[in-house]
């Protein structure tokens, strides 16, 4: 019975005890959490006052609050940021200092780890972080640091790979890809250049993930070499093997002095000359050192994370960016974002705001899953010419197809810049000039006529080519925008110093303007401070001068032929006027007019000239001949003359005395010059061709007063100047200004042939937009039909007329039908020397005849002659019967006088 009763009053008292630990336990816990719970509320409601917020319960303010707020409570909140080994440096603090804010400024506390992993160094990671109030951890992944921030509620942002087995954690945020981004990225890129047979050379994990990836490509011929840490020397009996196995692709994933041995062996091995490529896999934050190899023609890539000052929120220089400071920067920036987006509760959600967070940081786009992942991860190629020019290539883990995910020729910035809204919500600060037909100000309001667009200093509307280019890309891109007049109405040139540049270039450098709305030329010299756009419009430069006056004279009908033509036809008059009397004379054409009076012969020939009616018409062969020559030649002539003269009586040619530029050069009539500092002088200063170099030493040594400020006095200059001055300038603006003013006319073909585009600031987020923007206008024509809208035909009376280049008929032009004339000659002259020995040869045959042929002739002639003579009923008719006889072969001439009437 004892036993029994003492063996209940100890179960009893076991009861008890036990219930009294678990109530202290249980009292314990709730005072721990209470406290983490006020330590939070607390922590976020400071955070929030200093961010100008509004408290929803001002009851959540502590004693730590305010501890950890310096300077008051309107002074700057300071957040402690403890950065684990390896990644703090001595340029952390300048890092840091670029993102303060006047809200936020950083601290950072350097911790410390433990090389044993066990249960002390996990209550020193906690330790750590509790008694030096850290608001955030950075550095490399430790798992006694993960659980920390995990019960004190910080964020973790993690800078190196997270061992793929770690468990959901929203607290840690992975800033560093894993080994699957980067085995995904090299099939891509085996994939993408089509390599079949490949040699992988590993000493990590990430290493091993990738050998995986590929051994599982049944197309892929793959080996690989592990190269021990302890004993890296065995390197280089594996290349050898592999280069005579004849593996020219190689995948090197080693640590940075593993990878700086094995490309000192290939070196030794000639395995960087064609055809061997390499791929280099940087797994951390270490940079490669490869400057020794830059020079070379080694096929060398390297395959890092993403790294490009150009991004929208990367403040680091270009001259001291490297991965480390880049994933500090994105880290410290993330730990902003957070601190900026938290909510107003006491119990905020770690997981939704890991979904608000999202922009363009040093290392690519920065955008994560609820439990810290990054969405999309970007990673960098850099060949060995890049690490000299700056080029470099993107991969892209997101998108669907092959072609989009590798891009070898295009940045980061280039790559994201297309595919989002670059301009955000601020309007475009837009500078321009007044730059007739581009830009001008808007005089006529019919309500046929768009609307334009206001300047912001005046509030008079503007309008022209560059306007309504502006209002189409506003509509294709989204954008909103507030234009201004550049103060010093120029485009911009560089002046000696202390001036620089001027004009809508200084404005640009300044960035007082996003965007310069002109006609902007692109020049080597601008592209140094400022980007330039796709160009919209292609111009050239010609030379604009005042309309000559008109001097038409008395005797302009007689332009239609040059004075050589008029003389050679006078002479052919005379020529073929002795010809013909002198075959007629020779073949005894009896006809008065011809043979008897050389007058009637010249009378003739002037009478056919002018188409006068004249009676008769030679009856030889020979002088019908150079008649029909002389008819042909007349014909020609006429029609010629016919044709011409009607347009030297309506044309009035303004003799300018030149009729290109180059011409400019050879005279001395006319006076001209540009505008100081614009391309067209850059043109004249720099050009080979001899000359535009006798131009611009002219212009700028022996007539430096020709040169005019603005393009306005240029026009000015040639419209009221007292001496002839000629203005060169861009064709587009000449052409323009003459179709309204026809005292101006334009001279010569444009030469020196450009683009002209906007000018924006350099490395501008939106310069592949706007040019996207210019290249897709054009394709869907509207940039033709503005272009057309702008520049209407000329309203000049007889501008067309005046402009045409009609010149008088050289002999060059009309000697075919002298030559016809002379042949028609040559052929009449040969046919009377013919006829003349015919007829002497017939003589001599009547002489010889005896007295009875002589009767039978006569007989068989006589009634021929009757029958001839018949048809002469009238005294009128004698002289025909005259040439006819005349013109007989055998010798009518003895019976003529018998013949009665």
């Amino acid at each position: 019975m004892l036993f029994s009763a003492l063996k209940g009053m100890a179960m009893w008292l076991s009861t008890m005890v036990l219930l009294m630990v678990l109530t202290f336990v249980s009292c314990v816990t709730s005072q721990v959490a209470d406290l983490a719970h006020t330590v939070t509320s607390d922590y976020h409601t400071s955070r929030m006052t200093s961010l100008g917020l509004v408290i929803s319960n001002p009851d959540l303010t502590s004693e730590r609050t305010l501890r950890s707020t310096s300077g008051g409570r309107d002074g700057p909140e300071i957040h402690r940021l403890g950065v684990l080994p390896t990644l703090s440096d001595e340029t952390t603090t300048s890092v840091l200092k670029t993102l303060d804010t006047k809200n936020i400024t950083f601290h950072f506390i350097n911790l410390t780890t433990s090389s044993s992993q066990d249960f002390e160094s996990y209550q020193q990671a906690r330790r750590q972080v509790r008694s030096q109030d850290v608001t955030a951890v950075i550095g490399p992944f430790y798992d006694e640091y993960s659980v920390a921030c995990q019960q004190e509620r910080i964020p973790y942002l993690v800078t190196s790979q997270t061992p793929g087995d770690e468990s959901d954690n929203a607290f840690l945020i992975e800033l560093f890809p894993d080994d699957s981004i980067f085995a995904r990225s090299i099939l891509d890129l085996l994939n993408y250049y089509k390599y079949k047979k490949v040699a992988v050379i590993y000493d990590s994990w990430a290493g091993a993930s990738i050998l995986e990836k590929l051994l599982g490509q049944s197309k892929l011929v793959v080996t690989a070499f592990y190269v021990p840490r302890h004993n890296i020397s065995l390197a280089r009996e594996a290349l050898k093997t592999m280069r005579d196995g004849f593996y020219v692709n190689f995948i090197s994933a080693l640590s940075v002095d593993a990878t700086a041995y094995v490309m000192n062996q290939a070196l030794s091995l000639s395995m960087f000359s064609p055809p061997f490529k390499w791929f280099l896999v940087n797994e951390g934050l270490q940079e490669f050192s490869l400057e020794k190899y830059v020079d070379s023609r080694a096929n060398i890539t390297v395959l890092r994370l993403m790294m490009d000052y150009d991004s929208g929120s990367c403040a680091l220089d270009p001259e001291v960016i490297n991965l480390k400071r880049a994933m500090l920067h994105d880290a410290v920036t993330v730990y902003r974002e957070y601190v900026e987006k938290r909510d107003h509760k006491s119990h905020f959600s770690m997981r939704q705001i890991n979904r608000q967070i999202d922009f363009h940081g040093c290392t690519g786009h920065l955008n994560f899953t609820s439990f810290g992942r990054r969405r999309e991860i970007f990673l960098q190629l850099m060949t060995l010419q890049g690490y000299r020019t700056g080029q470099s290539g993107t991969w892209r883990s997101e998108p669907d197809e092959l072609s989009q995910r590798v891009v070898p020729s295009r940045s980061y910035s280039s790559v994201t810049r297309l595919g989002h809204n670059v301009f955000g919500d601020m309007p475009l600060r837009i500078t321009t000039k007044i730059e007739p037909p581009f830009v001008q100000w808007r005089e006529d309001t019919s309500m046929w006529r768009d609307d334009g667009v206001v300047e912001s200093s005046t509030g008079k509307q503007l309008e022209g080519m560059c306007i309504d280019i502006l209002k189409e890309l506003s509509g294709l891109l989204g954008f909103s925008y507030t234009v201004s007049l550049v103060p010093d109405k120029k485009f911009g040139s560089l002046k000696p110093p202390p001036r620089g540049w001027t004009g809508m270039v200084r404005q640009l450098k300044d960035e007082k303007a996003d965007l310069a709305l002109a006609p902007f030329q692109m020049s080597a010299q601008r592209s140094t401070v400022v980007d330039f756009t796709k160009p919209f419009m292609t111009k050239g430069t010609t030379v604009v001068i005042r309309t000559p006056e008109q001097h038409p004279g008395i005797f302009q009908f007689l332009m239609p032929l040059s004075k050589l033509v008029w003389s050679a036809i006078f002479m052919a008059f005379i020529a073929i006027s002795l010809t013909l009397f002198g075959v007629s004379r020779v073949n005894s054409d009896r006809h008065a007019k011809y043979t008897h009076n050389l007058r009637e012969s010249f009378w003739y020939i002037w009478g056919t000239l002018l188409r006068g009616s004249l009676n008769g018409s030679p009856r030889a062969i020979s002088s019908r001949i150079v008649s029909i020559a002389w008819w042909f030649f007349c014909l020609i002539v006429t029609s010629i003359y016919t044709a011409n003269l009607a347009a030297f009586l309506t044309i009035t040619i303004d003799d300018t005395g030149i009729t290109s530029a180059s011409d400019l050069s050879r005279q001395d009539y006319y006076e001209y010059g540009t505008v100081e500092g614009s391309q067209t002088e850059t043109f004249f200063k720099h050009t080979n061709m001899s000359h535009y170099a006798d131009m611009w030493a002219h212009m700028s040594t022996l007539n430096p007063e020709s040169m005019v400020r603005r393009v306005e006095d240029g026009f000015e200059r040639v419209r009221k100047a007292k001496e002839p001055y000629a203005f060169i300038w861009d064709s587009p603006t000449i052409r323009h200004k003459i179709s309204n003013d026809c005292d101006l006319m334009e001279v010569g073909s444009p030469f020196d042939s450009k683009g002209y585009g906007f000018a924006i600031q350099k490395n501008s987020p939106f310069a592949e937009k706007l040019s996207w923007g210019l290249l897709k206008l054009n394709d869907d024509e509207i940039l033709f039909r503005t272009e057309r809208k702008w520049w209407r035909p000329q309203t000049c009376l007889n501008r067309h007329r005046t402009g045409a280049k009609t010149h008088s008929l050289s002999l060059e032009t009309v000697a075919g039908m002298f030559l016809v004339l002379l042949a028609g000659i040559v052929l009449s002259v040969t046919l009377c020397l013919i006829q003349l020995c015919m007829a002497k040869w017939g003589v001599r045959r009547v002489k010889k005849q005896t007295p009875e042929e002589d009767d039978n002739v006569r007989n068989n002639q006589e009634p021929c002659l009757k029958a001839a003579t018949s048809d002469f009923s009238s005294p009128d008719n004698e002289e025909n019967l005259q040439v006819y006889a005349n013109h007989s072969p055998y010798g009518f001439r003895s019976y003529t006088a018998e013949v009665k009437w």
